[in-house]
């Protein structure tokens, strides 16, 4: 009789046990998946901005508005790495509370995504969309200039009393000129990105506040998702 008590409980124990490590082993193999989720890699150098020390950076991803990760961070050197989860390309934007820095967009991409604060200016890059997204607001910089220097000749010219009626006119159609070759500009890359969200983000942004014309050619080339955001058939 003692034997048999002597087994089943051996065999009780047995089972327990069991049960004790399938469930362990469950919890390890839930932990290792968790820790594999995929990651990619942001890296923040700052220069000639010590104010930036110690002020909270939150980080926001979100793709068709809607939130997919967010965080804060706070600044304790002037270079750092973070790892941020990544759910596939999406619209990155990172924002430094209190701070004389605008909020920056950027492109959650696999890789390590860099930004570059120098002063209050700021860039990214480190990844192709990144990179085609700088290049394409360095243009748009450059843009900002030449407009600003027509309208300072324009002023120029409107208070000069020796100023003729064509030389106004050259000057509007430079403007002119000037305005549709950025429009242009702005339809190619949103053409070259309409697949992914840095186009769509410019698409949005542009669609609704353009002409009849330039609707019909950006309609051209929407995507059905766009397509069907907008009701275009």
């Amino acid at each position: 009789m003692h034997y048999l008590c002597t087994v089943f409980l051996h065999s009780l124990i047995t089972n327990q046990m069991k049960k004790y490590l399938l469930f362990i082993s469950i919890a390890i193999v839930f932990a290792s998946c968790s820790s594999k989720q995929p990651k990619f890699e942001l890296e923040v150098v700052i220069k000639n901005n010590a104010s930036l020390l110690n002020k909270k950076l939150v980080v926001t991803e979100m793709l068709d508005a809607s939130i997919l990760y967010t965080d804060t961070f706070k600044i304790k050197k002037d270079q750092f790495l973070l790892e941020i989860p990544y759910h596939g390309k999406a619209l990155l934007f990172i924002s430094i509370l209190q701070s004389n820095v605008d909020e920056i967009m950027m492109v959650a991409e696999e890789g390590k995504v860099e930004l570059n604060i120098d002063g209050t200016k700021t860039s990214v890059g480190g990844t192709l969309l990144n990179d085609r997204m700088q290049a394409f607001k360095n243009q748009g910089d450059s843009v900002a200039q030449l407009f600003k220097q027509i309208d300072k000749e324009y002023e120029i010219l409107y208070n000069d009393p020796k100023s003729t009626p064509k030389m106004k006119e050259e000057l509007r159609e430079r403007r002119t000129q000037a305005l549709t070759e950025n429009t242009d500009r702005i339809v190619a890359f949103i053409k070259e990105n309409v697949d992914n969200p840095v186009g769509e983000y410019y698409f949005r942004n542009n669609y609704v506040r353009y002409t009849y014309q330039r609707k019909m050619e950006l309609s051209s080339f929407a995507t059905d998702k766009l397509k069907k955001e907008f009701g275009i058939k």
